[in-house]
């Protein structure tokens, strides 16, 4: 389970002319001209946003850039590309550096950890536009958001609150990297995490098919870590026993969460249930029915099939190939 990953980083570039700049620019590596917006959308980590303006214009800000571009390669490597390069070198006029930024997970009820992260670090809550014009290379930039991180951040609307801290990336990375599940503690409710247990019944044997099915989902969503893994006998009926695989996940997720998870993905992607996933709690079962509690009646396989889009909707495109093959030998060999 990640809980924290380092994002792009920020340079601003003043040139004799940013059109003229990005042209040559664009002749020796790939890049993409954008709005601050879909450049955060696409930037992960090792990546950089430029912000090019005319070298007559005073400041460094965001909003006053001609031109913002997007490199899938790290600050290093494009700024030893344009000193190499005289046809770019001799048009810089000046380069200054921006913040570093981290990203982190946080639970669903997060607020505490950001507050204990922002007073440990005295650190101030802004945008990231504002942290951006603010910051330098010796500050750093903390997001915080409730959904798996990955590698990018997809979309501003992910990203709950964000701090400027007044100390390099490096170290802030480091500390938060040994920190971070303290951090999370703090902010649970109960400060408690959930360790839950995860049995796996298939009738047609396929034990190993549907395990890498649910792994694949589970760690893509970065739900939780795996404490454990064995086979199991389940008692659901007096001197009947039901052979399960089980797996032990600790989690910071509310366990109906997971269970929405687990019940959405019982079906393939015809309506057929290839597999039951039971969740227990401290020993005690979560049914499907209490996934929304409302006491009305909904039909099992349309609830699963509203999760499972839901789902399928936060997942990578490799998890989802990675998924959608799996699923493809389950029902082959089911239906043989």
């Amino acid at each position: 389970m990640n809980f924290v990953r380092s994002g792009p980083r920020y340079l601003f570039l003043k040139v004799k002319s940013p059109k003229l700049f990005c042209q040559e620019l664009s002749r020796k590596t790939k890049l993409k001209k954008l709005n601050f917006q879909t450049a955060i959308k696409l930037a992960a980590e090792e990546s950089v946003i430029v912000f090019l303006s005319d070298y007559n214009k005073d400041s460094f800000k965001v909003e006053d850039s001609d031109l913002i571009l997007y490199l899938p390669l790290n600050s290093t490597a494009l700024l030893a590309m344009i000193l190499n390069q005289h046809e770019l070198s001799q048009v810089v006029e000046k380069v200054t550096t921006g913040p570093g930024q981290l990203v982190m997970r946080i639970p669903d009820q997060g607020e505490k950890v950001i507050e204990e992260i922002a007073e440990n670090y005295q650190a101030e809550e802004m945008s990231i536009l504002e942290a951006i014009d603010k910051g330098n290379t010796d500050s750093t930039i903390i997001s915080f958001t409730d959904q798996p991180i990955k590698s990018r951040l997809k979309s501003l609307k992910k990203v709950r609150d964000n701090i400027l801290v007044a100390k390099n990336s490096t170290l802030v990375f480091e500390e938060l990297r040994r920190d971070a599940v303290r951090y999370i503690t703090h902010g649970l409710e109960n400060h408690q995490w959930s360790e839950l247990k995860i049995n796996i019944y298939d009738s047609d044997e396929l034990y190993e098919l549907e395990y890498k099915r649910l792994i694949t989902i589970l760690s893509d969503l970065e739900a939780g870590i795996i404490l454990g893994e064995s086979w199991t006998k389940d008692h659901a009926f007096a001197l009947f026993s039901i052979t399960a695989y089980q797996i032990r996940l600790f989690t910071f997720l509310e366990p109906i969460e997971i269970k929405k998870i687990l019940f959405a993905f019982e079906y393939n992607s015809d309506g057929e249930r290839l597999v039951d996933y039971d969740l227990f709690n401290k020993s005690n079962k979560i049914n499907w029915s209490e996934i929304l509690n409302d006491g009305k009646y909904h039909d099992r396989k349309e609830l699963a099939f509203s999760y499972r889009e839901k789902i399928m909707k936060e997942l990578s495109e490799s998890a989802k190939k990675r998924y959608f093959d799996i699923e493809k030998e389950i029902t082959a060999q089911s239906n043989k």
